[in-house]
């Protein structure tokens, strides 16, 4: 099992860092092929869109098949899409790359946590959630901020070539230690999965509000990492530094992560996630203020944090609110499908609102959004599990 658990741990790091060095290399190519920002959310649409057309598909592969082996063989895909963006020569061409990878990255995360809240103790669940996802900032914080600065002195094609080139070895030696583990046996898992139906999970009044939760949440959180170098583009910042920035925004994320997913053990996930979906409105608006580069820095921290800090959080008031089914695959799956279509259309609203009112006010829309996000948790606290009924 431990075994298991650190190759999970691994894919995660390759999976949010190549994500997220996807989405860092969207100013470099904007201005190579001339697209608008209206464009670049149509992109970020088609890279995170797909996590609600695969989030159920995702979580089913998860209780018929090896979990691990459908996320090695994500990494194909994604690897494959490196590879086509070296040659892509026009916009069209990035949709149909955005959306391979967006289909790579979008079975990941239903499946991981998944298989985490199996392998995790009730009382610890939001720890080790918080620490789980934190991983993911680990290759969000070192690979983003290499290929920033490859994208400067090599340029975005030939970085984009070598990431995929690592990619298929990592893919080649992850696929060769699984095939050396015998499969896991679920069967009596799988027959409890079997007796409660995603029709159930929907009249469960908790679980609703944390998916609601969520979805404002992703709403609000997810797409500002999408706009953030252009944000500090408007603010003259070098776009060669905009690593630096970019690596401030995820060492908080980082934080985040691990902290909140501690607190959520302790004060309960839904108080920590109200208030750090308060505070993020705030650090939206402080951000958006400023031009100092060390406050930009430490606002960016503070907003990392806060922005991926929910994410333990909402996640485990998900499991919480249909533990006493063990319904993980299902829960987490339907519960992603929700939530991810506030990250799937947010790009697009906010990329069209930067368009037509300008980038600060995309992000004071984001901000206003994240208050959204507090009025459902604060139902749910006030709201019986079923199983207490």
């Amino acid at each position: 099992m431990l075994d298991r658990v650190k190759l999970l741990s691994v894919l995660h790091i390759l999976n949010d860092g190549y994500q997220a060095s996807f989405l860092l290399l969207l100013p470099f190519i904007a201005k190579d092929l001339n697209i608008n920002l209206t464009q670049i959310g149509t992109l970020g649409t088609f890279l995170y869109g797909f996590e609600i057309i695969f989030a159920l598909p995702a979580g089913y592969l998860n209780e018929r098949l090896n979990g691990l082996k459908v996320l090695i063989l994500s990494m194909a895909l994604y690897g494959l899409s490196y590879l086509l963006l070296t040659f892509s020569p026009s916009f069209i061409f990035l949709i149909l790359i955005f959306s391979l990878a967006g289909i790579g990255f979008a079975i990941f995360h239903p499946i991981a946590f998944a298989l985490l809240a199996k392998w995790s103790h009730k009382d610890t669940l939001g720890r080790s959630m918080g620490d789980f996802m934190a991983l993911g900032d680990l290759g969000r914080i070192g690979l983003s901020t290499v290929i920033a600065f490859l994208a400067v002195q090599i340029g975005w094609r030939s970085a984009s070539f070598l990431y995929s080139l690592v990619i298929f070895l990592f893919f080649m030696l992850a696929f060769s230690f699984l095939r050396k583990k015998s499969p896991e046996k679920h069967q009596a898992h799988k027959d409890a999965q079997d007796r409660v139906s995603y029709r159930d999970l929907l009249k469960n009044k908790k679980f609703v509000l944390a998916t609601i939760a969520g979805l404002f949440d992703c709403a609000a959180s997810t797409s500002l990492f999408v706009f953030l170098p252009f944000l500090l583009i408007s603010k003259h910042i070098n776009p060669a530094i905009l690593g630096l920035f970019t690596g401030a925004y995820f060492v908080g994320n980082l934080i985040g992560k691990t902290t909140i997913g501690r607190l959520s053990d302790k004060l309960g996930s839904a108080k920590m996630f109200i208030y750090a979906e308060i505070f993020m409105a705030l650090f939206i608006f402080l951000l958006t203020m400023t031009s100092s580069m060390v406050l930009i820095i430490i606002f960016s921290i503070i907003l990392g944090a806060l922005t991926k800090g929910t994410s333990p959080a909402r996640t485990t008031m998900a499991i919480e609110a249909t533990s006493h089914h063990k319904t993980y695959e299902k829960s987490i799956s339907l519960f992603a499908f929700i939530a991810t279509f506030g990250t799937a259309a947010s790009p697009l609203l906010y990329g069209r609102i930067g368009d037509v009112f300008g980038i600060t006010t995309a992000f004071y829309a984001a901000a206003g959004v994240a208050l959204l996000a507090a009025l459902p948790a604060a139902a749910f606290i006030f709201t019986k599990n079923d199983a207490d009924r």
